[in-house]
């Protein structure tokens, strides 16, 4: 159950992408009795009221199976022009009174509303910093560092957000804003599906079909 205090919170997530390495629609795929792109809303929906979903390729598609939940879409048509597009467009749609809102990718299939419930804890308690994800998988092992989605953003970064181009999302503002980065360790972040294998797996550790 959400609380009042979450009126002003918002939750994005992204599902406008054609999902071209995998061959498939991603966000359609069958996880937990359900598609992809209803779990992912339903995890948002046990944060917070205020859910949007941004929807680009095949979207009447995908809205059919969504128009249920209590939830605002968005249409990205310019969603070939990359993630940056989706957010872009994602933020510039927040009613007014949002102050905060965290970023989610549809294909993180791990996450739960309990993670996001986590994150966002972060974020209250920290309200200035941008709270990211980090993979310590990477820290452990020396690699180059890992941090992504999901990203909570106050409304002082929304103007910036709204002038995202490219491929890279919001990695540009993160990289600019390296100082006011919390991270927050959370392996859950870092399985998605881009491809048949990454799927195979998600089939294989849950015992469903796809």
């Amino acid at each position: 159950m959400t609380s009042c205090a979450n009126n002003n919170f918002a939750i994005i997530v992204l599902a406008a992408g054609q999902s071209s390495r995998l061959g498939q629609m991603k966000q359609l795929i069958n996880i937990h009795e359900q598609s992809l792109v209803e779990w992912q809303l339903a995890q948002a929906l046990k944060v917070t009221s205020q859910v949007y979903c941004v929807l680009g390729f095949n979207a009447s598609q995908i809205q059919a199976r969504i128009d249920h939940l209590p939830i605002k879409t968005i249409i990205n048509s310019k969603f070939s022009d990359g993630m940056a597009s989706s957010i872009a467009v994602g933020v510039a749609g927040l009613a007014a009174n949002i102050k905060a809102v965290m970023i989610v990718l549809v294909d993180q299939w791990q996450l739960t509303s309990a993670d996001l419930i986590r994150h966002q804890g972060y974020w209250q308690a920290n309200p200035h910093a941008i709270v990211v994800a980090q993979d310590l998988r990477a820290v452990a092992s020396n690699e180059k560092e890992n941090i992504g989605p999901p990203v909570i953003f106050s409304q002082d970064y929304f103007t910036e957000l709204t002038q995202l181009t490219g491929q890279q999302g919001a990695k540009p503002l993160l990289a600019q804003y390296q100082d006011k980065l919390l991270k927050v360790p959370l392996a859950h972040a870092f399985i998605d599906i881009d491809t048949p294998e990454q799927l195979k797996y998600m089939v294989k550790k849950l015992g469903i079909n796809a």
